[in-house]
Protein backbone atom coordinates (compact mmCIF):
# COMPACT_ATOMS: atom_id res chain seq x y z
CA UNK A 1 0.00 0.00 0.00
CA UNK A 2 1.25 3.71 -0.99
CA UNK A 3 2.96 5.15 2.40
CA UNK A 4 1.53 9.09 3.42
CA UNK A 5 3.13 11.60 1.17
CA UNK A 6 6.20 13.57 2.66
CA UNK A 7 4.63 16.85 2.37
CA UNK A 8 1.91 15.28 4.44
CA UNK A 9 4.31 14.40 7.11
CA UNK A 10 5.74 17.18 7.23
CA UNK A 11 2.24 19.18 7.70
CA UNK A 12 1.17 16.86 10.68
CA UNK A 13 5.34 17.46 12.33
CA UNK A 14 4.36 21.10 11.81
CA UNK A 15 1.52 20.98 13.93
CA UNK A 16 3.05 19.11 16.54
CA UNK A 17 1.94 15.21 15.75
CA UNK A 18 4.49 12.88 16.92
CA UNK A 19 5.94 11.28 14.44
CA UNK A 20 9.12 8.74 13.89
CA UNK A 21 12.52 10.13 13.33
CA UNK A 22 12.70 9.13 9.81
CA UNK A 23 9.41 10.54 8.88
CA UNK A 24 10.56 13.69 9.22
CA UNK A 25 14.11 13.38 7.17
CA UNK A 26 14.17 14.32 3.62
CA UNK A 27 17.08 11.63 2.58
CA UNK A 28 15.03 8.71 4.13
CA UNK A 29 12.01 9.60 2.69
CA UNK A 30 13.90 9.81 -0.84
CA UNK A 31 15.27 6.52 -0.09
CA UNK A 32 12.17 5.34 0.58
CA UNK A 33 10.66 6.53 -2.17
CA UNK A 34 13.36 4.85 -4.37
CA UNK A 35 12.45 1.47 -2.73
CA UNK A 36 9.14 1.67 -3.47
CA UNK A 37 9.47 2.33 -7.03
CA UNK A 38 12.13 -0.54 -7.03
CA UNK A 39 10.49 -2.96 -5.05
CA UNK A 40 6.54 -2.48 -6.47
CA UNK A 41 7.21 -1.45 -9.71
CA UNK A 42 3.81 -1.74 -11.62
CA UNK A 43 2.08 0.19 -8.29
CA UNK A 44 4.84 2.87 -9.04
CA UNK A 45 3.45 3.19 -13.04
CA UNK A 46 -0.02 3.29 -12.09
CA UNK A 47 1.16 6.82 -9.88
CA UNK A 48 2.76 7.49 -13.14
CA UNK A 49 -0.55 7.10 -14.67
CA UNK A 50 -2.29 9.60 -12.81
CA UNK A 51 0.72 12.31 -12.69
CA UNK A 52 0.25 11.67 -17.23
CA UNK A 53 -3.48 13.33 -16.26
CA UNK A 54 -1.88 16.63 -15.54
CA UNK A 55 -0.17 17.20 -18.78
CA UNK A 56 -1.56 19.71 -21.10
CA UNK A 57 1.04 19.36 -24.26
CA UNK A 58 4.63 19.88 -22.54
CA UNK A 59 3.28 21.58 -19.81
CA UNK A 60 2.73 20.12 -16.28
CA UNK A 61 0.81 20.98 -13.41
CA UNK A 62 2.55 19.65 -10.63
CA UNK A 63 3.79 19.82 -6.80
CA UNK A 64 5.73 23.45 -7.96
CA UNK A 65 2.87 24.57 -10.25
CA UNK A 66 2.38 25.20 -13.88
CA UNK A 67 6.06 24.94 -15.84
CA UNK A 68 7.01 23.57 -19.44
CA UNK A 69 8.86 20.37 -19.56
CA UNK A 70 11.39 19.13 -22.21
CA UNK A 71 9.11 16.37 -24.14
CA UNK A 72 5.88 16.42 -22.56
CA UNK A 73 4.14 13.12 -21.75
CA UNK A 74 6.56 10.86 -24.19
CA UNK A 75 8.82 10.05 -21.31
CA UNK A 76 6.64 9.62 -18.91
CA UNK A 77 4.85 6.61 -21.19
CA UNK A 78 8.28 5.30 -21.68
CA UNK A 79 8.84 4.88 -17.94
CA UNK A 80 4.99 3.31 -17.41
CA UNK A 81 5.56 0.65 -19.86
CA UNK A 82 9.26 0.40 -18.28
CA UNK A 83 7.91 -0.22 -14.80
CA UNK A 84 5.33 -2.65 -16.15
CA UNK A 85 7.58 -4.87 -17.26
CA UNK A 86 10.14 -4.40 -14.97
CA UNK A 87 10.64 -7.20 -11.84
CA UNK A 88 10.63 -6.57 -8.15
CA UNK A 89 14.18 -5.54 -7.10
CA UNK A 90 15.46 -5.81 -3.77
CA UNK A 91 15.06 -2.49 -1.37
CA UNK A 92 18.01 -0.26 -1.13
CA UNK A 93 19.77 0.01 2.65
CA UNK A 94 20.94 2.76 4.02
CA UNK A 95 24.78 3.34 3.70
CA UNK A 96 26.28 5.91 5.66
CA UNK A 97 29.84 6.31 4.29
CA UNK A 98 27.81 6.65 1.16
CA UNK A 99 25.63 9.07 2.62
CA UNK A 100 28.65 11.29 3.81
CA UNK A 101 30.13 11.72 0.75
CA UNK A 102 26.85 12.67 -0.89
CA UNK A 103 26.71 15.22 1.44
CA UNK A 104 30.21 16.43 1.03
CA UNK A 105 28.90 17.21 -3.13
CA UNK A 106 26.08 18.41 -2.05
CA UNK A 107 27.29 20.88 0.45
CA UNK A 108 30.12 21.95 -2.39
CA UNK A 109 27.47 22.07 -4.82
CA UNK A 110 24.82 24.31 -2.88
CA UNK A 111 27.26 26.53 -1.62
CA UNK A 112 28.70 27.47 -5.21
CA UNK A 113 25.84 26.51 -7.04
CA UNK A 114 27.53 24.15 -9.39
CA UNK A 115 26.45 20.60 -10.62
CA UNK A 116 27.79 18.23 -12.37
CA UNK A 117 29.46 14.85 -10.74
CA UNK A 118 33.24 16.31 -10.25
CA UNK A 119 34.02 18.18 -7.35
CA UNK A 120 36.31 21.37 -7.48
CA UNK A 121 39.22 19.07 -6.27
CA UNK A 122 38.64 16.78 -9.51
CA UNK A 123 37.52 14.06 -7.20
CA UNK A 124 34.97 11.71 -8.40
CA UNK A 125 31.92 10.32 -6.86
CA UNK A 126 34.57 6.95 -6.27
CA UNK A 127 37.20 9.26 -4.66
CA UNK A 128 34.73 11.49 -2.50
CA UNK A 129 33.71 7.71 -1.20
CA UNK A 130 37.43 6.44 -0.31
CA UNK A 131 38.42 9.71 1.04
CA UNK A 132 35.41 9.10 3.54
CA UNK A 133 36.81 5.84 4.04
CA UNK A 134 34.92 3.37 1.71
CA UNK A 135 35.67 2.11 -1.92
CA UNK A 136 35.63 2.88 -5.58
CA UNK A 137 32.51 0.83 -6.36
CA UNK A 138 29.89 3.78 -6.88
CA UNK A 139 26.92 4.93 -8.90
CA UNK A 140 25.78 8.25 -8.69
CA UNK A 141 22.36 10.29 -9.87
CA UNK A 142 22.06 14.00 -8.93
CA UNK A 143 19.00 15.79 -9.23
CA UNK A 144 18.16 19.80 -9.09
CA UNK A 145 15.17 21.92 -8.50
CA UNK A 146 13.03 19.51 -6.35
CA UNK A 147 12.78 19.66 -2.58
CA UNK A 148 9.91 17.08 -2.59
CA UNK A 149 10.99 12.91 -2.41
CA UNK A 150 8.18 12.00 -4.44
CA UNK A 151 8.63 14.44 -7.36
CA UNK A 152 12.61 14.32 -6.84
CA UNK A 153 12.65 10.14 -7.51
CA UNK A 154 9.90 10.88 -10.06
CA UNK A 155 12.07 13.35 -12.47
CA UNK A 156 14.59 10.45 -12.09
CA UNK A 157 12.03 7.52 -13.60
CA UNK A 158 10.71 10.30 -15.90
CA UNK A 159 14.01 11.51 -17.04
CA UNK A 160 12.49 14.52 -19.20
CA UNK A 161 15.10 15.81 -21.67
CA UNK A 162 17.91 12.39 -21.06
CA UNK A 163 17.81 10.44 -24.38
CA UNK A 164 19.82 8.08 -22.57
CA UNK A 165 17.35 8.00 -19.08
CA UNK A 166 20.53 7.40 -17.35
CA UNK A 167 19.24 8.19 -14.22
CA UNK A 168 16.32 5.18 -14.40
CA UNK A 169 18.79 2.98 -15.43
CA UNK A 170 20.77 3.59 -12.68
CA UNK A 171 17.38 3.20 -10.09
CA UNK A 172 16.68 -0.06 -11.48
CA UNK A 173 20.36 -1.49 -11.32
CA UNK A 174 19.52 -5.09 -10.17
CA UNK A 175 22.81 -5.32 -8.47
CA UNK A 176 22.87 -1.97 -5.92
CA UNK A 177 22.09 -3.52 -2.58
CA UNK A 178 22.96 0.12 -0.75
CA UNK A 179 22.38 4.07 -0.97
CA UNK A 180 23.37 7.38 0.96
CA UNK A 181 21.36 10.18 0.44
CA UNK A 182 22.10 13.96 0.91
CA UNK A 183 19.40 17.03 0.07
CA UNK A 184 20.01 20.57 1.02
CA UNK A 185 19.90 24.10 -0.72
CA UNK A 186 21.64 25.18 -4.50
CA UNK A 187 22.42 28.46 -5.00
CA UNK A 188 21.59 28.69 -8.71
CA UNK A 189 18.66 25.81 -8.65
CA UNK A 190 16.90 26.39 -5.24
CA UNK A 191 17.90 21.90 -4.56
CA UNK A 192 19.32 19.78 -4.88
CA UNK A 193 19.61 15.93 -3.97
CA UNK A 194 22.54 13.70 -4.22
CA UNK A 195 22.16 9.88 -4.05
CA UNK A 196 25.30 7.58 -3.86
CA UNK A 197 24.87 3.96 -4.59
CA UNK A 198 26.71 0.15 -4.27
CA UNK A 199 26.54 -3.23 -4.03
CA UNK A 200 28.36 -2.54 -0.63
CA UNK A 201 27.18 -0.01 2.85
CA UNK A 202 30.57 1.20 2.31
CA UNK A 203 31.50 1.51 -1.68
CA UNK A 204 33.99 -1.46 -1.27
CA UNK A 205 34.10 -4.70 -3.59
CA UNK A 206 31.56 -7.42 -3.36
CA UNK A 207 32.63 -10.91 -2.20
CA UNK A 208 32.74 -11.55 -5.69
CA UNK A 209 34.98 -8.97 -7.41
CA UNK A 210 34.11 -10.21 -10.74
CA UNK A 211 30.33 -8.63 -10.08
CA UNK A 212 32.17 -5.55 -8.73
CA UNK A 213 30.56 -2.32 -10.69
CA UNK A 214 31.61 1.60 -10.07
CA UNK A 215 31.14 5.12 -11.62
CA UNK A 216 27.96 4.90 -13.70
CA UNK A 217 26.65 8.61 -13.18
CA UNK A 218 24.03 10.87 -13.60
CA UNK A 219 22.87 14.07 -13.30
CA UNK A 220 19.34 15.49 -14.71
CA UNK A 221 20.03 17.11 -18.14
CA UNK A 222 23.26 15.42 -18.62
CA UNK A 223 24.48 11.45 -18.30
CA UNK A 224 27.79 10.21 -18.89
Amino acid sequence: MRRLPYLLLTMLAGLGVALPAQAQSLEDAVLAEINFARTQPREYARDLRRYRQSFEGRIIADERGERMTREGIRPVDEAIAFLERQQPLPALGHGAVLAIAAADHAMEQGAHGTRGHISTNGATPARRVVARGGGRYVSETIAYGEDDPVAIVRSLIVDDGVPSRTHRIVLFMPYLRYAGVACGPHAAYDFLCVMDYSQTADGNAPRAPSLARSDYLAENGAAF
